[in-house]
């Protein structure tokens, strides 16, 4: 086709057209590649005794037997898997209270090589998560210098909320979450980070965010707030 002969609704309608191809033919190779990983996870683990015919079998059913987790963790950065939702299945399929004491070195190794945005959002927000719901003191610090660092952007939030579980550091997490309610990207975290701390030196700054404009900050500053002074 010479494009140069084109009128200019037929050029426009010709590049929409193109362009609906290309994200097509991404939208399939993506689709292609994610199957093809997911196969090849399910024939290691079936090879390793576990009957399973997904991935995301591990995720979405209870577990009673948990061998997988070092096969999972040994392929979350092996060059056999690049696509990021089977990337984030694995660490979401070992967030399992199995994995404690297995998995916070591998995890944090893999969090801190992750390098673009969109990466950090999905798996690294998954990593948080899993460091939230399966929290230990010996890794505060580590999570402390992941919450403060504003270039690991919204991957943050879960690590935020982690912090309002210590028993060792809550006066040093307190300040810390104090200081993350003027960053809006973790604020509604930090907020709720408080509330698990339940320090009455919170109240002041919680306070002031029930009268937010923004309802949903609001909404977790009351409820924080009740968690503190419930009696």
């Amino acid at each position: 086709m010479d494009i140069s002969k084109l009128s200019g609704d037929e050029f426009v309608e010709h590049v929409i057209s193109e362009h609906k191809k290309r994200n097509t033919k991404e939208f399939y190779e993506t689709h292609r590649i994610r199957r093809k990983e997911n196969e090849f996870i399910v024939m290691e683990l079936r090879n390793a005794g576990f009957k399973v015919s997904d991935l995301f079998d591990l995720v979405n059913f209870k577990q009673t037997e948990f061998g997988y987790i070092n096969i999972l963790l040994n392929l979350l950065d092996s060059d056999k898997i690049s696509d990021p939702i089977i990337k984030d299945g694995i660490i979401r399929a070992v967030t399992v209270r199995k994995a404690k004491g297995i998995a916070e070195e591998k995890l944090l190794e893999y969090y801190q090589n992750l390098k673009t945005e969109k990466e950090k959002e999905l798996i690294g927000w998954s990593v948080g998560n899993w460091f939230e719901y399966l929290y230990a003191d010996t890794y505060f610090d580590q999570i402390k210098k992941i919450s403060t660092d504003k270039n690991n952007g919204m991957s943050r939030q879960m690590f935020v909320l982690a912090l309002g579980k210590t028993k060792k550091h809550k006066l040093e997490a307190e300040k810390l979450l104090l200081e993350l309610t003027f960053d809006k990207e973790v604020i509604l975290h930090a907020i709720a980070g408080l509330g698990k701390l339940k320090l009455g030196s919170s109240i002041e700054r919680l306070s002031e965010l029930t009268t937010d404009k923004n309802k949903t900050i609001k909404k977790e500053a009351i409820k924080s707030l009740k968690k503190i002074t419930a009696k």
